[in-house]
């Protein structure tokens, strides 16, 4: 399953070869004369049912072109032919167009195409959370975030593979909602250290929210130390009211590596918070030297 294609490939158009290298010569023209009869040679076979490979991103990147008559064919041919194919690059070209084309037209053929395309692709995604395969879940889950539909995958929070779990933490962290800020706190509890670990990074990612403050705070005592080096790391970017005194505890950890981490992200509070200045100050003693040499760069 590929993580962003615009619509199913057409049984109605029999593609072709890839654009011919002159075509696509005078597509790039300094003149926006040969950009204009290129572009309508193009359509013309596109609409004569034989399509050249890399039509519909030609077309979506025209849109970008400096020269009107150029964007509005390609606009037109875009609305006309539905049935184009787009793939990675031409869907890079209609976002970029639907923020930034130079004229409304232009952005809105953009938006609506982009809007047709996560509709569907969506569609295509939701059915692939529900497959028997953890890889397929997995690439659903990235198709989603991929698409940037609110949900993000956040359906397959329950989902029994760790794999598909880690993806649905690392697409909350990226599409930053709110309802992803509640799955993440469902994450932060779940069983399985791998999970627990990339709700982590994906709560760092979004600065510790609040409502995710006190769990990232408990883990830095969960029974796994990968865990707890984790949540010290996590710590880092909150607020540091909620984040020094477990990071103080994190100090006195068993674990060398957990210790460093706490003393990693402490650092930036030593100038300005007491409690992490004595905290850093007493991990000069650390029976690690490691331990105690990042201490002291932290204090310099």
């Amino acid at each position: 399953m590929t993580i962003i294609d615009h619509r199913s490939r057409p049984d109605t158009l029999d593609p072709d070869p890839p654009v011919p290298a002159d075509l696509e010569g005078h597509l790039r023209a300094p003149e926006p004369e040969a950009r204009v009869a290129a572009l309508r040679a193009l359509v013309r076979t596109a609409r004569d049912g034989h399509v050249p490979g890399g039509t519909g991103d030609a077309l979506a990147w025209a849109l970008a072109d400096q020269d009107a008559a150029v964007r509005r064919i390609a606009a037109a041919a875009l609305r006309e032919l539905p049935e184009l194919y787009l793939g990675d690059d031409g869907v890079r070209a209609l976002r970029l167009a639907a923020a930034h084309g130079r004229d409304p037209d232009v952005r809105s053929t953009a938006a609506d195409l982009l809007d047709t395309l996560v509709r569907g692709a969506s569609e295509l995604y939701a059915q692939g959370l529900q497959d028997d395969e953890t890889h397929v879940r997995v690439q659903a889950v990235l198709g989603l975030v991929a698409l940037g539909a609110a949900g993000g995958g956040a359906e397959a929070a329950d989902d029994p593979a760790r794999e598909v779990l880690a993806a649905v933490a690392e697409g909350l962290a990226r599409l930053a909602t709110p309802a992803g800020t509640a799955v993440l706190d469902h994450l932060l509890a779940d069983h399985d250290p791998v999970v627990r670990m990339a709700a982590l990074d994906a709560a760092a990612e979004l600065g510790v929210p609040e409502r995710l403050a006190a769990r990232v705070a408990a883990a830095v005592t969960h029974p796994g130390w990968q865990v707890r080096r984790r949540a010290a790391l996590a710590l880092g970017a909150a607020a540091p009211e909620t984040a020094i005194p477990p990071l103080v505890h994190a100090l006195r950890d068993r674990i060398v590596d957990v210790r460093r981490a706490a003393v990693q992200s402490l650092e930036q509070w030593a100038a300005d918070h007491p409690r992490a200045l004595t905290a850093l100050t007493e991990a000069l003693a650390d029976p690690d030297p490691g331990v105690r040499t990042q201490a002291r760069w932290s204090l310099a």
